[in-house]
């Protein structure tokens, strides 16, 4: 009971403070420049990059004047040249502000796979990673950000014979965006 006390406390000091702060919402789409890391046997390989797009929407939670936190939800298609998968992205990105409309941002992403070209047999349901990137916001709330992920969990379901394979992604994200 008393712990349960405790985190009902601190819920209402963070609503509290982030609403202090402001909380904005927001979407973005823009540019990915993604690849898959294949590995097996000790060796690794990369297939040709690919281009597509990403599509979302963000919350904006203003912690201090410097420290933001900015969940996102994003239709995201990731992968590599003739094999496209579609995720939804969740990233949970903390901003800190280094001036007035220059963020450097880092945080988690989780991905829920929707599609894969030939197929989502052989994949995993989901997709770990981390993101490093950095944003600059213009008057009128728009903004632009570039951002990398790095695939962190291996998304191959099955072992197609080689011994320590693994399947990654990784990719570059330009966008630009629009909060309320």
């Amino acid at each position: 009971m008393k712990k349960m006390i405790i985190s009902i406390v601190a819920v209402i000091a963070f609503i509290s403070n982030a609403q202090a702060q402001g909380i904005t919402f927001g979407v973005k789409a823009g540019a990915n420049f993604s690849n898959l890391k294949i590995s097996f046997d000790s060796e690794g390989a990369s297939p040709d990059g690919a281009t597509s797009f990403f599509i979302g929407g963000l919350v904006d939670v203003g912690l201090s004047e410097k420290v933001h936190f900015q969940p996102e939800i994003q239709y995201s298609i990731e992968g590599a040249k003739d094999a496209d998968i579609s995720y939804v992205n969740v990233p949970l990105m903390l901003k800190y502000y280094i001036v007035e409309g220059f963020n450097l941002q880092a945080g988690p992403q989780l991905g829920i796979l929707v599609d894969a070209e030939g197929g989502t047999d052989g994949l995993k349901s989901s997709n770990f990673g981390i993101n490093f990137g950095a944003a600059f916001e213009v008057i009128g709330g728009f903004f632009a950000d570039a951002r990398y992920n790095l695939g962190l969990s291996n998304i191959a379901d099955e072992d197609p014979g080689f011994s320590d394979f693994s399947l990654k992604t990784k990719g570059f994200q330009l966008g630009v965006g629009y909060r309320f």
